[in-house]
């Protein structure tokens, strides 16, 4: 059978046409065919997120080829898929392979004045906006070596352009040299000007065969401020109040000073997670500034899920306690290891998981990765950290204990109820001052009775509950105290040790008799009350109740009172509030000193 001239044609057209489609796929396969997309939330690692077992056991997974999704049917770049605004977006990569993101013009500038995440956006005559891209590793390839050096996976490579050529393109050269970002500590953030399509590339780089397993990434595009962010400040937003030899609390820094907000906040519930993790442990190495990173891999995580579990070593909450009264959230962990070090690493969570929309009018949504905050346990057992305190409301930081008397709660409450009924004597003193009187009739035109009252408790509440440290600490601001006494365990200071203590006497007892005889802690070593906080009594109370201090100079004030060091790397003196972390970092956490620069002080009173 013969065609006709039109039938020939028509064969030869379709023919021409199969050539092409065949010549184009070829030429434009994926890229990415090892990238298998999945949503954070679908990786099981038990109970036990630090076990490293299961971090590896994570790391086998079926490949879910979505690189095709309806967001980019009928574009003309197969395997570079979408990013909207402030909605994150999850893959797993093969070491060597690459994924490759646009994020449209339309996007960036609207087509109707919105954008696809909800956010309103200017019109389209704008010439330039910023866009702000991020990315963190999730997961990483684990070290499998036989030998015992520490060691972790090249990080992982962003790039970013507005071509295809430039953005997606594999790297044949050292990435240093390469003009593009490596990720830092498992985060990269990145902001540009942009006018049109912006192309994102993620490249996992080649390891060698002591590693084994996948990347998985997270990457989000927005024009508010980076998605997933590493802050670093000056004042550390994570707080060491105090630790003893199995547990440690810690402290955000007030989350308002607004009364007006107090409220609000304390309603939110807890904003933050807090990822611990020992200073040894290489668990974490390589992605310390990354949200799901930490998820992943740290030995302890304080969350409101960690509350729930009644064998949960941390804690935490929102609390009112402490200076000031504002909202703060505390954490308070327990088992830990004796005289160790461990790093803490506070997360503000993201409010959009992979794969979900944001909603409307919601600005804050990505997670927030906080400088870490290191903090110790020590080697004695008799000082132990109490917390919220029903009348000494302040009080956040070891004490002087005693492990076969008192557990955290009883002892606490010991310490408490002492406070309170040394109160109710000076209630009794105060009963004679005319505090209902005209203001102008009163003791004084600048402080009420009510100013009195609030400083004598923070003062009595501060030397009758005074801040324990070990026996063996170097830190050069604490005093020995009751030297002569056992310790809880029995045993004694060796002789040499102790003969010339006891011949002190204000090494041979603790400042209170009471500390003696009821808690009888052996020997410990106490962090003086600051002196302002004994000025502040006298400034703000009645000549009248008799309340004096000791004068500096006076070797009364030498053994009863310490001097602030704001430059000092550790805690001169304790006062409400004061933290372990250095006093650069906790200085806007306490309230400037009140001093007095004029005042004849003479004697102590009660406590010293």
């Amino acid at each position: 059978m013969q065609w006709g001239p039109l039938q020939s044609r028509l064969v030869a057209s379709l023919a021409a046409s199969l050539f092409l489609l065949a010549l184009y796929l070829l030429l434009f396969s994926p890229n990415v065919a090892l990238a298998a997309e999945l949503p954070l939330d679908s990786y099981e690692l038990g109970d036990a997120p630090h076990d490293v077992g299961n971090v590896r056991g994570a790391a086998s997974y079926e490949p879910e080829f979505d690189l095709f999704d309806r967001s980019i049917i009928g574009r003309a770049l197969p395997g570079v898929a979408t990013l909207e605004n402030d909605k994150p977006r999850a893959l797993n990569l093969q070491p060597g392979t690459m994924a490759c993101y646009v994020v449209e013009k339309s996007a960036i500038f609207g087509n109707d004045g919105n954008s696809t995440g909800g956010a309103p956006l200017r019109p389209l005559d704008e010439a330039s906006k910023t866009l702000h891209l991020s990315a963190t590793t999730c997961l990483q390839p684990y070290f499998s070596g036989s030998n015992d050096k520490r060691s972790s996976p090249p990080q992982l490579i962003l790039s970013v352009s507005n071509s295809t050529e430039a953005g997606c393109r594999k790297l044949s050269k050292d990435p240093k040299d390469a003009g593009v970002t490596l990720f830092e500590e498992g985060a990269a953030m990145y902001s540009l000007n942009a006018t049109g399509d912006i192309y994102v590339g993620i490249t996992a780089p080649n390891v060698s065969s002591d590693f084994q397993g996948v990347y998985n990434f997270e990457v989000a595009a927005s024009l508010t401020d980076h998605f997933h962010r590493y802050q670093k400040r000056d004042a550390a937003e994570l707080l060491w109040m105090d630790s003893d030899s199995t547990s440690a609390l810690l402290v955000t820094r007030n989350l308002t000073e607004n009364e007006a907000d107090v409220r609000r906040i304390m309603d939110q519930g807890p904003p933050y997670e807090l990822f611990v993790s020992n200073r040894d442990s290489a668990a974490t190495d390589g992605l310390k500034h990354s949200a799901c990173g930490l998820q992943h891999t740290a030995q302890i995580t304080a969350n409101t899920l960690s509350n729930s579990k009644s064998n949960s070593p941390a804690r935490t909450g929102m609390t009112l306690k402490g200076p000031g009264g504002f909202p703060k959230q505390q954490f308070y962990f327990a088992s830990l290891n004796a005289s160790s070090s461990y790093i803490g690493i506070l997360v503000k969570k993201s409010k959009v998981a992979a794969h979900e929309k944001r909603q409307v009018g919601d600005f804050d949504t990505g997670s927030v990765v906080f400088e870490a905050t290191e903090f110790q346990t020590v080697s004695g057992t008799n000082c132990k950290v109490v917390t919220d305190l029903e009348f000494c409301n302040e009080i956040q930081y070891a004490v002087p204990g005693n492990d076969k008397k008192f557990n955290g709660t009883a002892l606490a409450k010991a310490y408490d109820d002492y406070a309170k009924t040394m109160y109710a004597n000076f209630e009794t003193v105060m009963m004679q001052i005319p505090c209902d009187a005209p203001r102008t009739s009163l003791y004084s035109l600048a402080r009420n009775c009510n100013d009195c009252k609030a400083a004598y408790k923070k003062w009595l509440c501060t030397v009758s509950i005074p801040r324990c440290e070990d026996f063996t600490s170097s830190n050069r601001f604490a005093l020995t105290r009751n030297a002569g006494q056992a310790f809880p365990n029995g045993s004694q200071l060796p002789d040499d040790v102790r003969n010339p203590l006891i011949a002190m006497p204000y090494s041979n007892a603790s400042r209170n008799a009471f500390i003696d005889s009821e808690i009888q802690p052996g020997p410990y070593k106490e962090l003086l009350p600051c002196e302002d906080i004994c000025y502040e009594v006298v400034q703000s109370c009645p000549a009248a109740i008799g309340f004096t201090c000791p004068q500096p100079g006076l070797i009364s004030f030498a053994y009863s009172y310490g001097r602030r060091e704001e430059n000092g790397s550790t805690a001169s003196c304790n006062y409400p509030g004061v933290a372990q972390t250095p006093m650069s970092a906790a200085r806007n956490l306490v309230p400037d000193s009140i001093l007095l620069s004029s005042v004849s002080l003479a004697a102590v009173m009660m406590f010293g």
